[in-house]
């Protein structure tokens, strides 16, 4: 979600100006930095739910103790417990049941409070989890509320998992789309569940961000910067960030290549080495040495074995 900041957060902040912001899921913390320094120039506060904050993160915390409070615990046990924030940034777990539940929370505190709900930019409402969930723990929810998963990655227009593939350290739903799938699907189901009016604009790069805004809180400044967002000069600057992150994943795949090319080279070298120093003349010398050339074979066999798997 950081890399919607200078485009898209950033522009949206200044128009909102709200005075209390909630951030749930900070990952490192490149967007909450970013809030911070808004909120110690303005006099805002930023609410930040992370249940398990790295040490990056704590750092982060540590510089600005008077702009941010760090709730580490689960977003739909916070939720209800907070303050009312203007601005809602959501890119926590991307599945259904979060989303759903985390939407419905923040509008039931905005009716308790008295006022319109807040806007809110929601990650991951484009491939891969649009029409899929992804959960971080799967036992954080009740079976009832997950979907089939596997550790598996996943592949463009296709619905199965595959040992290749984006994401396969999470476990990703089984098969994408269907009901209650995915971080779009949440927030389709939610919006027809309203009885206020509501607008969703997608920005569908980066994985995809949502605006949601309430009627009542879109303003003339609010509408001409969300259709700016779509103009020809902002698509081609999107575009021209698109092409850098493309370029910096070739360069990271290129050096990933050279790097596994020099460690195959090694390993080549050292069962070169294995195997010259596992020669056992003919004669009683073979009998003594034996063993010993036994344990350098098998050594052998194995790192040869490595370099076939790199």
């Amino acid at each position: 979600m950081h890399r919607f900041w200078t485009t898209t957060i950033k522009p949206l902040v200044e128009t909102l100006t709200p005075e209390r912001i909630l951030q749930i899921g900070a990952k490192c913390g490149q967007n909450m930095r970013e809030l911070a320094d808004y909120c110690r120039q303005t006099g805002a506060r930023l609410d930040v739910v992370e249940p398990l904050p790295g040490p990056d993160l704590r750092n982060i915390l540590a510089l600005y103790p008077s702009e941010i409070t760090s709730h580490q615990v689960k977003s739909l046990t916070a939720i209800p417990g907070l303050p009312f924030s203007q601005l809602v940034l959501l890119d926590g777990d991307p599945n259904w049941f979060t989303v759903y539940n985390q939407l419905q929370h923040l509008y039931l505190c905005a009716a308790t409070a008295g006022t319109a709900p807040p806007v809110i930019l929601l990650h991951c409402v484009s491939w891969p989890y649009a029409r899929r969930d992804m959960y971080t723990n799967p036992l954080w929810l009740d079976e009832a509320h997950r979907h089939a998963h596997a550790y598996r990655g996943i592949l463009p227009n296709r619905s199965e998992l595959s040992d290749s593939g984006l994401y396969g350290q999470f476990a990703n739903a089984v098969n994408e789309g269907g009901p209650k799938n995915g971080v779009l699907t949440a927030v389709e189901d939610f919006r027809s569940s309203l009885e206020i009016k509501t607008s969703l604009h997608i920005l569908p790069w980066f994985d995809g961000l949502g605006i949601l805004v309430p009627e009542a809180r879109m303003t003339p400044a609010l509408q001409a910067l969300i259709n700016g967002f779509f103009d020809p000069e902002s698509l081609l600057e999107t575009c021209r960030l698109l092409e850098q992150d493309k370029a910096l994943l070739r360069v990271e795949l290129a050096g990933a290549k050279v790097a596994l090319a020099k460690r195959a080279e090694a390993l080549a070298r050292a069962a070169a080495q294995l195997a010259e120093s596992s020669y056992v003349p003919d004669g009683p010398a073979a009998r003594t040495a034996g063993p010993s050339a036994e344990r350098a074979s098998a050594w052998t066999r194995r790192v040869k074995s490595w370099i076939r798997i790199s």
